[in-house]
């Protein structure tokens, strides 16, 4: 309804009634007398054409502004909340508590009253929406309330918006707790509570507990924890499934409802790679939903030992620390041969070692002069064909030489014979500090301290590292310079660590009585024979999943970095990556996070199993791929607590001022109290002189006067 008219011009309403009287005087005596005559009529008409084109060209000189104020009635806005996840399809007392829901939704726009009221209806779970004819599912495994309240309230900012009605079991697992969105009593929340609230019958596993990575052939354990409500004393079979097959099973009788009750099982794996384990219980009858009767989980299997194959020039000390290293790795399978003459060894014949079956050499002051050459050929032709890695101990009897046939596939340039030099005493680098085999600790500081004052070692200042090395531990010279002592190479997909020192048993004997740094050695040689064989990390794309088996609702997050063909971190390469599952195939481009890393994140995947594919570019060329699997495995995060929250969809209603019902009472009782319409007033602005119009009108004024003033034969 429009309460005021108001018209505001530039100048003062009265000087514009002068100049209007003006236009109106200057048309009537520029049409007193005319050439030839005309009649009274004929001069009216054109001195009123005249005078109306001055008074609009005058008027919008004059920039018009016009003012309407309006004065309205807003109906109460009343929201209506209603659950959309999945714990609406459990069915107890002979329907599924969604069915109440929809019921509601159905009969109330019929409600007394509700006439008056300006419905607005939203369904939620993880997210918050308008409501769509289609979008009722019930499908979503998760529900957030807190989320769903603000929202709403955000939606419906600056609207008349009176009371929330929540629809809801009041059962959620993500976010905060909803009733700190009501305490400011901002509106009144009224809550119905959907499902039975007390606890019901149903057997669930809570959670599964295991290694994250073991060895084939090793047995590892496996806890599943099983909970249940109104089976006390029943019988139960617990079995675990993987490659393909049942793995074990267990009877289980369960005892007092409410409580948790742990199974174990020892599993053996026979192949290397992913083991996907399930781990379900056989249902009962009467249960309110089976789905959370199984859980899954992924456990890494690696190689049971790997098979190092140490050569030796000659009987030292640093052989013998060699040996003992290899007593006290357990995980690791060391053959040692040590050169007595040409082609013969002290512990073994070299076919024994079986080339093909070895997973990296360490080479200590190996090859010599007299090693042999057929020898070192199948060496080398096993490292190329194979991409076997090699652990370099640089020593003063090694003749590098006799691999001139193989240089292309040395971290360093092949000599006859390096020049030695006395008391190196190693300092970490920077690039040491971040990589895996000289990272001992993961506390930056201890890390440090581990390093700093080492027993010196022989070095050879000579040894020139190929292009493209990382350099994890150098040397510092009096002249300020540094040299390499611990580098890393790569090339054709073969991984060298390069000890560019000798008398590395010292680290060994000499710190036995060091507390802090007895297992340096050790723990040193343990990673870098690790690091060596993983040739997962061979790879430029350096990006993988943070975790490879998720929940259903939670985020796939993939993270990581891009190196080039000597491994430097790339910043400015473009990264695609695609997710494809027998449904859904999602194709994003990662977002760069500065220092080389990249990011990406899918939400939303439904249960199954994924392929990913991440593709690296960089000025329109290939730097690498890489390919894996990811699995979205169904939690059920609904059905872990199944009975209807009626204690906070109380407090809700207390809290905000509202009031809470079961589904009959709703429909019975609400609204139960007035709900008040709302006075706003509201003004609108128009800028006449802004309209094309008027341009239009005056075209038409002055060319109807000059078009009668030719047709009557005017001057």
């Amino acid at each position: 309804m429009i309460r005021e008219i108001f018209l505001k011009l530039a100048w003062p309403n009265w000087l514009f009634a002068i100049l209007l009287m003006a236009a109106v005087a200057i048309s009537y005596y520029f049409y007193r007398r005319t050439i030839p005559p005309l009649s009274a009529s004929r001069r009216i008409i054109l001195t009123t054409l005249r005078s109306i084109s001055l008074s609009i060209a005058l008027f919008l000189v004059l920039e018009p502004v016009l003012q309407l104020s309006y004065q309205l009635t807003e109906k109460p806005v009343v929201a209506v909340v209603a659950d959309n996840s999945a714990s609406m399809k459990l069915a107890e007392n002979g329907g599924l508590r969604g069915d109440s829901l929809r019921l509601i939704l159905q009969r109330l726009p019929g409600l007394a009253g509700m006439d008056s009221l300006d419905l607005q209806t939203f369904y939620f779970d993880t997210r918050t929406s308008p409501a769509r004819q289609d979008s009722l599912t019930f499908a979503a495994d998760g529900s957030n309330l807190y989320q769903a309240i603000g929202a709403v309230r955000d939606s419906l900012s600056g609207q008349n918006l009176q009371a929330i009605i929540l629809l809801s079991d009041g059962i959620y697992n993500q976010g905060p707790n909803p009733y700190l969105q009501t305490r400011t009593g901002a509106f009144p929340v009224f809550t119905v509570v959907l499902g039975d609230t007390a606890t019901p019958r149903d057997i669930a596993v809570r959670r599964l507990r295991t290694n994250q990575v073991t060895y084939q052939g090793e047995t590892f354990p496996v806890e599943a924890i099983i909970s249940h409500n109104g089976f006390e004393g029943e019988q139960v079979v617990v079995t675990i499934s993987g490659e393909g097959k049942v793995l074990d099973r267990r009877e289980l009788r369960l005892n007092q409802s409410g409580f948790e009750q742990k199974v174990s099982f020892d599993i053996t794996p026979t192949r290397v790679g992913d083991l996907d384990l399930q781990v379900a219980v056989s249902g009962k009858a009467g249960e309110i939903t089976d789905n959370n009767n199984r859980g899954s989980t992924r456990v890494k299997v690696l190689k049971s030992k790997l098979r190092v194959a140490v050569f030796n020039g000659l009987p030292s000390f640093d052989r013998r620390f060699l040996r003992l290293l290899g007593n006290s790795l357990e995980d690791f399978d060391f053959r040692y041969r040590t050169e007595k003459a040409a082609g013969s060894y002290y512990e073994g014949s070299f076919e024994e070692l079986n080339l093909d079956s070895l997973d990296a050499f360490i080479f200590e002051s190996f090859p010599t002069g007299r090693s042999d050459p057929d020898h070192l050929a199948k060496i080398m032709e096993a490292v190329a064909t194979r991409k076997i890695p090699i652990i370099w101990l640089i020593g003063n009897t090694a003749n590098y030489q006799r691999l001139a046939g193989s240089a292309d596939l040395l971290p360093f340039e092949p000599a006859a014979r390096l020049a030695s030099r006395e008391n190196g005493f190693v300092k970490l680098t920077a690039g040491g500090e971040l990589h895996p085999v000289t990272r001992l600790d993961d506390n930056e500081t201890t890390n440090k301290l581990l390093w700093q004052e080492l027993p010196p070692l022989e070095t050879f200042p000579t040894l020139a590292p190929r292009e493209g090395s990382q350099v994890l531990l150098a040397f510092p010279f009096d002249d300020g310079s540094m040299r390499p002592a611990l580098f890393t190479f790569r090339v054709q997909g073969i991984k060298h660590l390069v000890l560019n020192g000798a008398n590395i048993s010292n680290w060994y004997f000499l710190l036995q009585e060091d507390p802090l740094r007895e297992n340096l050695l050790r723990d040193f040689f343990e990673r870098a024979v690790r690091w060596t064989v993983n040739r997962e990390d061979i790879n430029q794309v350096q990006i993988l999943p943070l975790q490879r088996i998720v929940n259903v609702g939670e985020a796939v997050i993939f993270s990581g970095q891009v190196f080039d063909g000597f491994y430097n971190v790339l910043s400015d390469a473009r990264v695609e990556i695609v997710v494809s599952g027998d449904s859904t195939r999602v194709e994003r481009e990662m977002v760069a996070e500065g220092n080389g890393f990249f990011r990406q994140s899918f939400s939303g995947l439904p249960r199954g199993d994924y392929d990913y594919q991440i593709r690296a570019t960089r000025n329109g060329e290939q730097v690498g791929t890489r390919s894996g699997r990811i699995t979205v495995k169904p939690f059920f995060l609904e059905y872990q607590n199944t009975r209807a929250n009626y204690p906070l969809m109380a407090q809700i209603a207390r809290e905000s001022g509202g009031e809470v019902y079961t589904p009959g009472e709703f429909l019975a009782q609400f609204p139960g109290r007035q709900l008040n319409s709302r006075i706003s007033y509201r003004s609108d602005e128009w800028f006449l002189w802004n309209y094309w119009h008027w341009l239009l009108g005056l075209v038409l004024l002055l060319g109807s006067e000059w078009l009668l003033r030719k047709r009557w034969g005017l001057l």
